[in-house]
């Protein structure tokens, strides 16, 4: 016979129910990144300098975006509980299928509404499983996920037997390679590169493997007090934005290109590492006090890979509308994003009461 809990007992928050919040802080985050770039990327790739400030404050901030959904999986994942076969029909239909609908949307509707041709149509749609078409640049993502994953049930048994003295060793030698891109801008080939050679020592320390790994060893071998782990967390962020504002501030009057411009907004360098790490360590202390919260967060982080997908084709048709209205950077940057958020949100809501919606909105 089942057992009623009694009325007055305390609700009691999931250990990992901050990383929902944390997944949709991340996904905010992305379309602020988006938001910016009308200002500082013209029409045909070319710099744009007079919106600096409030592109470089905002954006520098959110490079820290796409590190933490890597972290999340390592937390969440590794070491991963079944064999690889289920791991990869589990994981990849959740991943590959939306994308695959999503990737033939951004061929469809710029055709359906005039912006390109039937052949660049056919183009971007064929070119899918070689690399993202030029209206959905924001699908890099998902093909690095791809890799990401493919690469999970082969890490996984060295992460579970791994020593947590092994993980920093693997951990030291991946921040080394952050700080790669710097040591480039003075010598372009290090460690063996050449032109017919650009596997360099770290080269298989580096890359988003180890924010995969970072994940791991925060769950496993952390353990802060919520005011210790705010206080470590808000000094590594402090850092690392300081570090990726300065250098942005820096490259802009010289920049020949926008690769040049972002070399401190590139996702794998050393401050951003420290950002996201910091972030990661100060939205460990949420907790929830009822569970009509937690699972609204948990609701809404399950809808954000589908957010993730769409957004760009609402965030391009409110750009003109909410910069006509406010012609202010510093405004229309977070109120396009949040926007584009809500709006969004709404839609993959909506498409997720429909029969299958898993295969349209993961």
């Amino acid at each position: 016979m089942p057992t009623i809990a009694p009325a007055n007992v305390a609700f009691k928050s999931s250990p990992t129910a901050y990383l929902n919040v944390l997944r949709i802080f991340a996904c905010l985050m992305v379309l602020t990144v988006h938001s910016g770039e009308f200002f500082y990327i013209g029409d045909k790739g070319q710099i744009i300098r007079e919106n600096h400030v409030w592109v470089n404050n905002y954006g520098s901030f959110m490079r820290a975006c796409v590190p933490l959904f890597v972290m999340i999986s390592g937390y969440l994942l590794l070491p991963i509980k079944e064999t690889a076969n289920v791991f990869y029909k589990r994981r990849f239909t959740r991943l590959l299928v939306p994308f695959l609908f999503w990737s033939a949307m951004y061929a469809l509707v710029p055709y359906l509404l005039g912006i390109s041709t039937v052949s660049q149509m056919w183009h971007d749609l064929y070119i899918i499983p070689i690399n993202f078409a030029p209206s959905a640049g924001h699908l890099w993502f998902v093909y690095m996920f791809i890799g990401v994953y493919l690469f999970i049930p082969i890490f996984s048994p060295w992460v579970q037997t791994a020593s947590k003295r092994f993980k920093q060793f693997f951990l030291l030698l991946w921040a080394i390679t952050l700080c790669f891109p710097y040591i480039k801008t003075i010598y372009p080939e290090v460690l063996g590169e050449a032109f017919w050679n650009k596997y360099h020592t770290g080269y298989y320390f580096s890359g988003y493997i180890g924010y995969l790994l970072l994940g791991n060893y925060i769950k496993e071998h952390v353990t802060l007090s919520k005011s210790v782990g705010l206080l470590w967390g808000v000094v590594m962020v402090i850092i690392g934005y300081t570090i990726t504002n300065l250098v942005f501030a820096h490259q802009l009057p010289f920049a020949k290109d926008i690769p040049e411009l972002e070399l401190s907004w590139s996702f794998p360098t050393i401050n951003v590492a420290l950002m996201a790490t910091g972030l990661f360590i100060i939205f460990r202390i949420i907790s929830f006090k009822s569970a009509a919260a937690e699972s609204f967060f948990a609701k809404v982080s399950g809808l954000t890979y589908g957010m993730y997908l769409a957004h760009i084709l609402v965030l391009v048709q409110l750009f003109p509308i909410i910069n006509n209205w406010l012609h202010d950077v510093a405004l229309v940057i977070p109120v396009l994003a949040t926007s584009t958020f809500l709006v969004t949100y709404v839609g993959i809501k909506l498409l997720s009461y429909l029969p299958g919606s898993k295969y349209i909105v993961g």
